[in-house]
């Protein structure tokens, strides 16, 4: 199979799915290629599931002012896309007098640059509307915009977007080749071929091997995994703000914070690994994170944990995104992203479709766009089960599948049937969230398989 596109983008994470849903706007034929068999299996997976106002990423930086843009998109246009979120706020948290001279410096600093309303809290102020802080702390800054979302869907919501407005999407198709020639380039896939006369490259963690394909090297990814530990719903009843210790040059320290989907995490750790496949769970990742609990929140040592799981940042050894046009070579880099990816995705496409129309591109934008919405998967959404009016359509939504995240058998089905369905079990549950619960599909894991491969078989029977 082969095809010929005007802009091929490398990568469907957060940010690839992001540009392609930007770029969709315009008169271009766009094809977003991905690796795997569905959009974010990366490091789009496994994050923290922040949505950043920017207060903390350094100012001047590239970085700063795409999440920033990037957090104001997303409070306008996820609600419409049927995605949650939640204004949780965080408080960076001071125990020595040193690290209350760094608070203070960041509050100078955010005031300075526009955050008017974060503020030093005291230690009576704090323990007064945080009672399960463990005892200590000097002070906090508090970041009252800081929000929680749903980062499965939103890679989803972006995916599904960009191909309901004409975009292309090539699952399972790695690039292994790229090839110049007098029109752009060619990528190769086996005996596959993708003409392009513009190439993206948002390839994540391995964005490097992609650039080094065209002949580019002016970064190395430098995997760096973050390990975590999900707590059972019961803890949030203990802690229900982002909480993390004062930063330090470059880590911004293990936080504990709630999930949209009503869980707390913990984490991450930042682990420097030469594997980019590395994901594992280490007794030493687990201590740090047990010992982060302890010094914050200590009543959450007795919570159940339901998941443990790794992530891995495309960190670089540039402290700022790496963002590189190469208009005479007709590619773009868009790299480094590490974990603020999420926040700035938005901001990044915006910025992106910029750098290419018009200059590259004197295309039109259209004139209307297709509306889409995915299912609202948060904890504190009416879902389903909750809906008689829906019940009373169809009794499958009363048919209760998984019972620990209460996932009915409806909307597995919706799941399986929706456009860009997931082709593997892993994608389904994140779709749907049924496995993620208390019992990780102890109860629910063999009839969710059974519809996945009785979807798959379908499709297979139908070619």
């Amino acid at each position: 199979m082969s095809g010929r596109c005007q802009v091929a983008i490398i990568g469907a994470g957060v940010v690839g799915a992001a540009i392609a849903r930007d770029l969709s706007r315009y008169d271009l034929d766009t094809v977003l290629i991905e690796a795997h068999a569905d959009p974010g299996e990366e490091s789009s997976k496994g994050n923290s599931a922040l949505m950043c106002s920017g207060v903390d990423v350094p100012a001047g930086t590239l970085e700063r002012r795409l999440v920033q843009r990037g957090y104001a998109r997303y409070r306008v246009e996820a609600p419409v896309l049927g995605l949650p979120i939640r204004k949780v706020g965080a408080i960076l948290l001071a125990w020595t007098a040193d690290e209350v001279a760094v608070l203070e410096c960041e509050l100078a600093l955010g005031r300075e640059h526009g955050f008017e309303n974060i503020a030093l809290l005291t230690a009576d102020e704090i323990y007064r509307r945080w009672p399960n802080f463990a005892p200590g702390i000097a002070c906090g800054l508090h970041l009252p915009d800081e929000a929680i979302v749903d980062p499965f869907s939103t890679v989803y919501a972006y995916c599904l977007d960009a191909t309901e407005n004409g975009a292309a999407f090539r699952r399972r198709w790695p690039v292994e080749r790229v090839e110049r020639n007098a029109a752009g380039w060619v990528l190769h896939n086996g005996g596959e071929r993708i003409a392009a006369s513009f190439v993206i490259n948002a390839g994540g963690i391995r964005a490097d091997l992609v650039d080094r394909m065209a002949g580019f090297q002016h970064f190395t990814i430098r995997p760096r995994r973050g390990q975590y530990l999900v707590l059972d719903k019961s803890a949030r009843a203990i802690h229900d703000i982002i909480a993390m210790p004062t930063p330090l040059p470059g880590y911004r320290g293990i936080l504990i914070a709630p999930t949209i989907f009503g869980n707390v995490l913990v984490g991450p750790t930042a682990e420097n690994v030469e594997d980019r496949e590395d994901r594992c769970v280490t007794a030493e990742g687990l201590a740090q994170l047990r010992q982060a609990m302890a010094k914050m929140v200590p009543k959450l040592a007795d919570q159940p944990v339901n998941t443990i799981f790794a992530g891995m940042r495309p960190a670089t050894e540039f402290s700022d995104y790496q963002i590189i046009p190469r208009y005479e070579d007709n590619w773009l880099t868009v790299a480094g992203i590490r974990s603020t990816g999420l926040s700035a995705s938005l901001g990044i496409a915006e910025h992106v479709a910029n750098l290419l129309i018009p200059r590259v591109f004197d295309a039109g934008r259209k004139e209307h766009a297709t509306a889409i919405r995915v299912p609202d998967l948060s904890e504190t959404s009416i879902r389903p089960w909750q809906d008689g009016a829906r019940i009373a359509s169809d009794p499958a939504y009363a048919e209760m599948l998984c019972h620990c995240e209460r996932i009915s058998l409806g909307e597995v089905r919706d799941a399986l049937a929706a456009q860009l369905a997931p082709r593997t079990l892993s994608a389904l549950k994140r779709r749907t969230r049924a496995m993620f619960g208390r019992c990780q599909g102890f109860y629910c894991g063999a009839r969710l398989q059974s519809m996945f491969e009785a979807h798959e078989q379908s499709l297979g029977q139908r070619g």
